[in-house]
C-alpha cells in the first residue's frame, strides 16, 4: 500500500433530517465513525431506517451478529403487556433494571429509548426483583454516568447512555456466558 494512500484524509458530511454527522480524518477512522452513526440513527429512527444495517467489515463486530441470540436467551417479549422480562437473574436489581433498559431498547417495544419509571418498575417485578425504589435502586450506576434520569417521582424517565449500552452489552455476555449449553 503506497504511504500516501495510510495517511489520506477523508472528509464526510451526511445529513438526514435533523440528524448530522461531519468527520474527518484516516479512512478507517471515519469509516468507523460513520457505522457508530448508522447503528445510532438506526436506534432513533426505527420506522423511517433500513431495518437492516450494512454488512459488518471486521471479526469483532461479527460477533455482535451473535447478539440476537442472546438477546433471545436472556429476554422475554410480551408483546400484549408491552413488557420485557428477564429469563435469567443477575448479581443485582441494578444489573437487572440495566439489563431491561437495553432489553427495551433492542427488543423494538416503545421507541426504545427513554423509559417511564413505571414500566421499569414493572418490568423488574415480572422478572423477580425485589420491590425497592427505582431511584435508589439506580443510584450507582447514575453515578456511573451508565443511566441518564429525567423528571420526577412517576414521571421520571430512564435512558441508557452509550457507556450504559456496552456495560449492558457486557453483562449479557456473562450472563449468556453461565447459561448451560443445549449438547
Amino acid at each position: 500500500m503506497p504511504k500516501d494512500a495510510v495517511n489520506e484524509v477523508v472528509r464526510l458530511r451526511v445529513k438526514i433530517g435533523s440528524h448530522e454527522l461531519e468527520v474527518e480524518g484516516p479512512r478507517q477512522v471515519v469509516a468507523t465513525h460513520f457505522a457508530t452513526w448508522q447503528q445510532l440513527l438506526a436506534a432513533h429512527l426505527p420506522g423511517e431506517w433500513p431495518a437492516k444495517l450494512p454488512p459488518r467489515e471486521n471479526a469483532a463486530d461479527a460477533t455482535a451478529a451473535g447478539d440476537e441470540k442472546v438477546i433471545g436467551d436472556l429476554f422475554a417479549v410480551d408483546r400484549q403487556r408491552n413488557l420485557i422480562t428477564l429469563r435469567v437473574s443477575p448479581a443485582s436489581d441494578a444489573d437487572a433494571a440495566l439489563l431491561l433498559l437495553y432489553g427495551f431498547r433492542q427488543c423494538g417495544v416503545d421507541d426504545g429509548q427513554e423509559l417511564l419509571a413505571t414500566r421499569l418498575q414493572a418490568a423488574l417485578a415480572a422478572s423477580g426483583c425485589r420491590r425497592a425504589r427505582l431511584d435508589r435502586t439506580l443510584a450507582r450506576h447514575q453515578a456511573a454516568r451508565l443511566v441518564k434520569k429525567t423528571g420526577h417521582r412517576k414521571g421520571s424517565t430512564y435512558e441508557l447512555t452509550p457507556a450504559g449500552c456496552q456495560r449492558a452489552e457486557d453483562l449479557m455476555r456473562a450472563l449468556h456466558a453461565t447459561l448451560p449449553r443445549d449438547t
